[in-house]
This record gives C-alpha cells, structure tokens and sequence, in this order.
C-alpha cells in the first residue's frame, strides 16, 4: 500500500511540474507580445490570479470618452507593461500611431488618419504629491499604484475630478455588487434602477452583473410594472436603459405616455415632472414646452424648488429640476437656472456638503444623497464644484462626498449610520462627473414572448393566475407572471432561443417546458403553445411493519 501511495505521489508530482513549466513558458511567451490577450476572470477586467512567484503591481485606469462619459479598471501585471498595453488589458481596444492614441473602443480618429479633427487625447498619471493629474514627455511607463487617466473631448485636457474620485467609485460598485439579491435585484424596482444607474455611470455591462438573473434582466422583467406607476418610474426607467442602450420593455409606457396635454404636466409635484421631462429627454421623444414652463412655474421664490406642494424647497428637488429644465434645452444661463443654482449655494454647509434642506426643523446637517445629487446638477449646469463658489474652507463636495466613504466601500447617508445602499448607489454617478440623462438614446422596443397557462377539467380549462414563468435565453433569465387571464408576456433583448419554464407551488405543468424561437424585428412578440396546469396529488405514505 506504501509503495501504491509512494508512486501516486511521484507521478502526481511530475504531472503538475511539467504542467507548470508548460504555463510558464505560455505566459512567459505572452508578456514578450505586450500582454496584448490577457486573461481576464470578473466583470471589472482584473487579470486571473498570479503565481505565487511572481511580483504582482497593480494600478488604476481612469478612460474619459467624448461627452464626460467614463470607464474605471483596475489592472494588474507581472511583467513590464507599456500603458497602451494597460489599457488593452482593462479590456479596451486600442488604436495607436506612433506614441499617439488615436482611439479608444472607437472614440477618436482610425489609425489611418490619427490627427483628424475628433481625435483629442489626453494621456497622463495622477501626481500624488501635487494632486493633479500630469502628463511628462516622454510618458513612463506605468508603474505600481499609479492612477493612469485618458479623456477625449473637445478640449485637450486631463480628466476633470482628481483620481481618488474615480478610483472611490470603483470600490463604491464592488461593495454595492456583493449587496445583489438571488433574483437579480437589489431590492425594490426602484433600488435596482438606482443600481443600473451606477453600473452604466461607469460604462459596465448590466448583464454581467448576476447572481441567476443579471441586473439587466431583472430590469427588464419588472419594466413594465415599475414604468405604469407614475412619470417617475417611467423617466428613472427610461434613463437607465437608455445608459445602458438597451430594449424597451413591452406593455412599459414610455414617459411622454404619462404627460397631460390638458394640463401641460406629467404631476403637480416637482420628482414626477423632472424624472418624466429627464426620461423623455433620455429616449430622445421632445419633450413640451408646457412641461417646461409648468416646471419652472413651480419655483419658489428662494429660488429652490419642493418635492410637493406645501413642503417648502429642498436640495434634491431642486437638483433635478435642474437637470430636466437643462436637459430639454432650458440654457444655463436662464432666470430659473441661475436662481435654482443660487438657493443651492446659500444651502452648502461649511463641510462642503449639502442638506436636504436648510430650512428643515429635522436638521440640517450635510448628507450624502442631496451633495451627489447636487453634485450631478453643477455638471449640468457646466459649474465646478471643485473651486469658485462651491470651494469652502479647503473643502468641496466632491470632498465631502469622499469622507463619507467607509473602508469597505459603502457610503454611509450621515456621519455614524453605516453603510447605505442607496446613498452608494448616488454617490457613484456624481464621482463619474455623470449628470442626468447620462445618455440619449433612440431605445427600440424589446422582443417579446407570451402565451397562456390554463388548468381545470378538459375542454373546459380556465386561465390560471399567478403563475411564475422563466424564460432561459441569451445567456440570462427572464421573468414575469400570469394575469386574471393566465396571459403572461416577456421582455427578453434579443433574437434567438428561450427555454420557457412555468411554476406555482402546488401545481405540474404539461409540458414542463417549451422553447420557442425569437425572431423578427424589435418590437414583435412571439406566441406559444399554451401550458397546462394540474393541482399536484401528494399519495398517503403507507408504513408497513
């Protein structure tokens, strides 16, 4: 039996020596090619683990594309790397002419014509010492630690808030992924907007954001629910999608479907008429001038504007109506811009933060909902909040809104309440320099699938209510229920084949599943076979002795 064991050991260990040389030499062989396939193992593009025996450094690109849309990565190396190299490991593809970049993820100029009128890249290192970002010729390498910032944009510039606002949002989305529920979601409809707000601030993919359902996919499945309540849900809906350039969900009301021509509003209340002017904004529909002028009607005389009717003006409201006005092309240098601006700076506390409001009889201590909401407004209004007014004490928002940050990665809503979800998930946008909508997209409808599931006695079967359906396809899964009806209809985002899977406890279904092929344009829905329901017979167990 020694001997058995004694030759295992040998063999095993002479497997996993020559295995181990064989990676060496492969990895080896592809440091010498500028690292340019590296292996990657997690939706932020790290690189898979090192060998023990190598030295690892780690460093942080900060890419800053047209129109202040950003993308943070972490990258980390074994063996020299040039930073275009940085790049292509955090998973960009990149385009060079000498040691120009001409393009990043095809933002830019083609290297055939590096210089053209749209190719305007910065590229630099974040001075620690100095805080600033610095571009020394010629560009070292880099080097562990380092922060590495590129932006494209009309100006030739670095990016526009220091390096540790980016890098803190990074850590403020791995926190915040470790918080998603088994169903997709992070709780309500809402929350799990919020969250596909942060996931796009950063130029993430929301499919890749799962525990069974993506993110992306449980948006989708509950779409339409959430965009029939009100213009809020509907314009916070369509602001996210449109960020991730995604489907619209069928049955969903788009947020112009929400306005009163009678009336010239999506509400009376300040939230529901800016989330329905920003979301109509963010699906590219015009939005009306009366919507417009009822916005700017509702101003208050301090210049700030309330969430409803009585309640007296507050920071966040005032944040938001902002945005939309600015958004459907109020200028910033309007009455109501300049007066809404004026009310936020006679609100800023001397932290550098901002309270919902500074009338309020509850307090009026800075918190970090109303600074990064306030944040979001200034980078709408073109404002920086890192100097002029906005600069207090040598401090800022974007200060504040750090020191709320707690070592996990969570921000806390106040100074000693803990870690809060939804205060990570505002802060993140306004780290990204990101302003409401932060995309305008042309969204197309979403595919759709539907058909019926019925029970009772043959040839006489009613539709069954409340039935969960799964719908398995395009690497996620999709859900929804049954109405009245036993009618269901699924949101799915693209053509190709779904597994479809009916369950209610106490029920089997004939068949157990069915698989349909989606096709045709956006828009159309495919019909199936219906599914039959039978009430589960559970047989007496019968013990014998």
């Amino acid at each position: 039996m020694n001997r058995r064991r004694l030759i295992f050991s040998i063999t095993l260990g002479l497997t996993l020596t020559v295995g181990l040389l064989v990676a060496f030499s492969q990895s080896r062989s592809s440091a010498m090619t500028q690292v340019d396939t590296p292996r990657v193992d997690n939706q932020f593009n790290t690189l898979a683990a090192p060998r023990a025996q190598d030295t690892v450094s780690t460093a942080h690109v900060v890419v800053v594309f047209s129109g202040e849309k950003a993308a943070v990565r972490p990258v980390s190396w074994t063996e020299p790397i040039s930073r275009v190299g940085a790049l292509r490991v955090a998973g960009f593809s990149v385009e060079t002419s000498g040691g120009a970049i001409c393009n990043i993820d095809g933002d830019g100029c083609p290297a055939s014509n590096c210089f053209c009128a749209d190719n305007w890249w910065w590229q630099g290192v974040w001075n620690t010492e100095a805080e600033s970002w610095d571009a020394p010729w010629p560009l070292p390498d880099p080097a562990h630690g380092d922060v590495l910032g590129f932006r494209n944009n009309t100006a030739w510039g670095p990016p526009a808030l220091p390096a540790r606002a980016y890098t803190a949002s990074l850590k403020a989305l791995s926190w915040l992924r470790g918080q998603q529920q088994p169903n997709g979601s992070f709780g309500s409809a809402n929350y799990t907007a919020e969250v596909l707000m942060a996931v796009s601030a950063n130029s993430l993919d929301a499919s890749t954001w799962r525990s069974s359902p993506s993110l992306l996919a449980s948006v989708l499945s509950n779409g339409e629910e959430f965009a029939n309540r009100n213009s809020a849900g509907a314009g916070k809906l369509a602001v996210a999608l449109a960020a991730q350039e995604s489907c619209w969900p069928i049955g969903a009301k788009k947020p112009l479907s929400h306005y009163d021509p009678t009336s010239g509003t999506f509400s009376t209340d300040t939230l529901y008429q800016a989330w329905g002017i920003l979301g109509t904004a963010a699906v590219s529909d015009t939005v009306p001038i009366s919507a417009v002028e009822s916005l700017k009607e509702n101003q208050q005389p301090n210049g700030g504007w309330e969430l409803f009717a009585g309640f007296g003006a507050d920071t966040n409201s005032t944040a938001l109506a902002i945005e939309a006005l600015i958004s459907a092309g109020e200028p910033v240098t309007s009455t109501s811009i300049v007066s809404g601006l004026n009310y936020l700076e006679n609100a800023q506390n001397a932290d550098g933060g901002f309270p919902y409001s500074p009338d309020s009889p509850y307090g009026t201590d800075s918190d970090t909902n109303s600074t990064a909401y306030v944040i979001q407004a200034l980078f709408a209004a073109g404002e920086d909040p890192l100097s002029g007014q906005w600069a207090i004490s040598e401090t800022n928002p974007i200060s504040y809104l750090l020191s709320m940050q707690l070592p996990n990665g969570s921000f806390e809503w106040q100074d000693g309440y803990g870690a809060d979800q939804i205060a990570t998930q505002q802060a993140i946008p306004a780290l990204l320099h990101r302003s409401f909508p932060m995309m305008v997209d042309d969204l197309e409808s979403c595919y759709g699938i539907s058909g019926q599931v019925v029970g009772g006695i043959e040839g006489a079967e009613t539709g069954l209510k409340d039935v969960a359906v799964e719908a398995e396809g395009a690497d996620d899964l999709f859900s929804g229920s049954t109405d009245a009806t036993g009618t269901y209809t699924l949101s799915v985002p693209s053509s190709g084949p779904y597994t479809l899977k009916p369950s209610k406890e106490g029920f089997t279904f004939s068949p157990t599943l069915r698989t349909t092929e989606v096709g045709g344009a956006p828009g159309e829905v495919s019909h199936i076979p219906q599914f039959k329901g039978e009430t589960r017979v559970y047989l007496p167990l019968i013990i014998r002795y």
